[in-house]
């Protein structure tokens, strides 16, 4: 077989094409580790005629290389083999020897290149039913055990490192969490996105949303997901667009659909609108014409332990409810245009309108929808707050004690609603408590412990929304060497004490940019139009340190 086998590999070098194949780069080592089979089933028949033509010192140094595996070539190639091999066989030869296959794979490798460059990074990996499988069965129980070892939501990182070289990047929206898995390199704020339309798009289709709605309108779910996203590529989470997509489920059709088992939603789909406005839908009737407008703000803040504010940025959000016959065009003109900085429109709206006279012009999609967001400019900013979080901690060896106070700040002698205060405590807390003179509270005695504080509503001049909180850290023995005392110790550090409280609460009829709306003009259309603007401004990320 021997014999056979070189006078094969003599024909097939001697018929061969003369390839020009650089050794040097690395792009060619890759293609012989990827097709090390063919390339050391051939490089070991020509072996014989090789030595023929090699000096003493080229077969000296292929000899070293090849010593571990007894004359032949490995079955797992090295870096250094490949590295040395040009220099122990001349490149001529190895082009001449296994030139066919690396040629052929290099080939490949461009085309698989170009396809690539073309198809969206996650389709190429997660599209298939055998990933899907493993990430139902190995990712999807790791991620759950990773949100399980905190005590809240809040403590969690929306990015985290998965098993099988996957990505797991999540939001929490209510009782819901939505999971998304990547397993290439991706822009995780577009995956963030995604997400986010797709609770926005679940929640206008189904209304609440919880695992019970889920559940009774899985058929619509499943829908909405597979125009949302094909084949790991993200398409479009635009309400107005997949209403032409996927019916909006009524009383009727999920009656009908829980009885028999037969969705009767999904045999008549709604016509497609290929318009120049695939937002909007021709023909549209409504008995009151009406739209809203609400300007949502959230602060993202940091306190230090003085008082003063260290971190401080406002961000908003102008969503609208469209409820319009026909084929409205809407002006809206803001009072303070100029302060708004990154801003993101709707696919609907005007660019060249806002550039040049600072007016959104566009023609509103139907139902709810998010007109834009923005960033206030930092010099814009009054840096005030429209809450207060005071603390005060004591510390008595293994005894703390940490005491809230929280007052009304600049909120434009709005009350404040929705207070929520959380604070973290050592994992070493134990024996908590806890002493309200305003308000609720709960205590989670979970892997680490907090105390979360609620009060429903904070007025101004309100003193009497104070919280104490008294707990221990336990014990730790120490030995005191020098003392020649081996007995346990208390010792209690800065680790130990709480070092920071998260805010959430909720202004109502108050901006905090001091931005709103001038005027809602409406041309194309004749009819009477009924319009309101709320303002609400949140808490966004606001941390108090201690």
């Amino acid at each position: 077989m021997g014999f056979l086998s070189t006078i094969s590999a003599a024909y097939s070098i001697a018929t061969s094409e003369n390839y020009d194949i650089d050794w040097e780069k690395q792009e060619t080592r890759d293609a012989a580790k990827a097709h090390w089979d063919a390339v050391r089933t051939k490089a070991n028949d020509a072996l014989p005629l090789a030595a023929l033509r090699l000096t003493a010192e080229q077969k000296t140094l292929l000899d070293e290389l090849l010593k571990d595996s007894n004359g032949l070539f490995p079955e797992n190639p090295t870096d250094h083999l490949l590295a040395e091999l040009p220099k122990a066989i001349p490149p001529t030869s190895l082009n001449r020897i296994v030139g066919s296959v690396i040629d052929d794979c290099l080939k490949n490798h461009k085309h698989d290149d170009a396809q690539a460059a073309k198809t969206p990074v996650i389709q190429k990996h997660w599209c298939d039913d055998v990933s899907i499988r493993r990430a139902s069965l190995v990712v999807v129980p790791a991620f759950t055990k990773y949100l399980r070892s905190f005590a809240a939501m809040h403590d969690t990182e929306p990015v985290w490192s998965a098993p099988l070289d996957t990505v797991c990047i999540h939001i929490q929206r209510k009782e819901l969490v939505y999971l998304g898995i990547v397993s290439q390199e991706i822009p995780p704020l577009e995956v963030l996105e995604l997400l986010e339309g797709v609770d926005q798009a679940l929640t206008e289709y189904i209304g609440l949303l919880s695992e019970v709605t889920i559940k009774e309108n899985f058929i619509t779910v499943y829908q909405l997901l597979s125009e949302m996203v094909d084949s790991g590529c993200a398409v479009t989470t635009d309400t107005s667009v997949l209403r032409g997509l996927v019916p909006v489920p009524s009383l009727v059709n999920r009656v009908i659909e829980n009885v028999s088992g037969i969705g009767m939603g999904t045999e008549k789909r709604p016509d497609v609108n290929t318009s120049s406005t695939p937002w909007r839908a021709q023909g549209i009737r409504h008995t009151n014409n009406e739209f809203f407008v609400d300007i949502v703000e959230k602060i993202d803040a940091i306190v230090n332990s003085n008082g003063s504010v260290v971190s401080y940025d406002v961000s908003g959000d102008i969503g609208c409810k469209s409820r319009l016959s026909g084929m409205p065009d809407l002006l809206l003109a803001l009072n303070r245009p100029e302060v708004m900085d990154d801003v993101a429109f709707h696919p609907c709206v005007r660019i060249n309108k806002w550039e040049n006279e600072g007016v959104i012009g566009f023609v509103p999609p139907d139902g709810q929808f998010k007109l834009a967001s923005f960033h206030v400019a930092t010099d814009a900013s009054p840096r005030t707050l429209p809450i207060y979080v005071h603390a005060t901690t004591t510390r008595q060896e293994l005894a703390h004690t940490i005491e809230l106070s929280a007052e009304v700040g600049q909120c434009g002698g709005r009350p404040i609603e929705k207070v929520q205060v959380r604070v973290p405590l050592p994992s070493q807390a134990y024996n908590i408590r806890v002493q309200c003179k305003a308000g609720t509270y709960t205590v989670s005695n979970g892997r680490t412990s907090q105390v979360e504080w609620s009060m429903k509503t904070l007025k101004a001049g309100d003193r009497s929304s104070r919280l104490v909180i008294q707990y221990f850290v336990r014990q730790s023995a120490v030995t005191n060497a020098a003392a020649g005392n081996s007995s346990p110790q208390a010792v209690s550090s800065d680790q130990d004490m709480a070092q920071e409280a998260f805010v959430d609460f909720e202004v109502a009829g108050y901006s905090m940019s001091s931005i709103k709306v001038d005027s809602l003009k409406l041309m194309r259309e004749s009819y009477k139009l009924f319009k309101g603007v709320r303002y609400i401004t949140k808490a966004g990320s606001f941390q108090v340190r201690f």
